[in-house]
């Protein structure tokens, strides 16, 4: 019987941090869509829209590349060599350490689109 490791943190961060872009993007489609049916969107609303779609789709994948790539190598691992698992979860927590400033940036303006898609939407006509 093979034993499966827990998910470590540093794995479990990758995932939040990509699941979290991905919730935010549907949410800011859904504001997107309530602008469009309330005749509220503009070409501002739509550069917001297109920027928060860039933050999901191109600059949060490039900045998490590595760490994707070591999440990967980690679920190899964790069934193959629990001690090479190990030594890939510290190398992941060390990359995630080192992009978490720019994610945060980036999560910072999806949260910005956000707000102003809402502020758009509660903005009398």
């Amino acid at each position: 019987m093979v034993a499966v490791m827990e998910e470590p943190e540093p794995v479990r961060r990758v995932d939040r941090y990509l699941a979290t872009a991905r919730i935010a993007q549907e949410a800011i489609w859904e504001l997107h869509n309530r602008l469009v049916a309330a005749g509220k969107y503009d070409e501002h609303a739509r550069q917001q829209l297109h920027e928060a779609a860039r933050i999901v789709a191109v600059e949060m994948p490039t900045i998490l590349r590595r760490a994707v790539e070591l999440r990967a190598r980690w679920s190899d691992e964790e069934l193959l060599d629990t001690g090479a698992a190990e030594s890939t979860a510290t190398e992941l927590a060390v990359e995630l350490d080192r992009v978490q400033p720019a994610l945060e940036r980036l999560r910072e303006r999806q949260n910005a689109v956000a707000r102003e898609f809402g502020g758009l939407l509660n903005r009398p006509p």
